[in-house]
């Protein structure tokens, strides 16, 4: 069985609100936690770091970590952001394979990367964005609430 990295731990102790950090420790952030998750099981539904999450659940959990609250599918995730024109580490991306609905969401991390659980790839994963950008629909920003 893989050993999965102490994320949990990490993440609780790298707590770090955006509103209070600047731009560059909240990128630093945002990498430190791609690179300590890369590896959490992929579970379509999931929502357990242990067990595996979904795109939504993974979105959802490391934003709770910086003081976002986020509704669970990236649906409801989509409609509880506010559209943006720009990518700006910590900014949401979504996308659609069907081409009919949301049914995909990552975290821009900066330099061009994002990092998302992947269902292709069965694991959470640092990846381009542009690898993806024939898909990708909306840039979104949270609300810090």
């Amino acid at each position: 069985m893989k050993r999965i990295r102490p994320f949990i731990v990490v993440l609780g102790t790298m707590l770090l609100s955006p509103a209070l950090a600047s731009q560059e420790r909240w990128e630093a952030w945002l990498w430190q936690v791609a690179q300590r998750t890369q590896g959490i099981p992929y579970l379509y539904g999931g929502d357990d770091p242990r067990s595996g999450m979904d795109c939504s659940a993974y979105v959802r959990w490391v934003m709770g970590y910086a003081g976002f609250r986020l509704p669970r599918t990236s649906r409801e995730q989509f409609q509880a952001t506010v559209p943006a024109n720009h990518y700006h580490p910590g900014y949401l991306l979504f996308f659609s394979e069907s081409r009919r609905q949301i049914d995909h969401v990552a975290i821009y991390i900066g330099r061009g990367y994002m990092v998302h659980a992947s269902g292709k790839h069965g694991r959470v994963v640092v990846e381009p964005v542009m690898r993806y950008r024939d898909i990708l629909v909306a840039v979104r920003a949270p609300r810090l609430r």
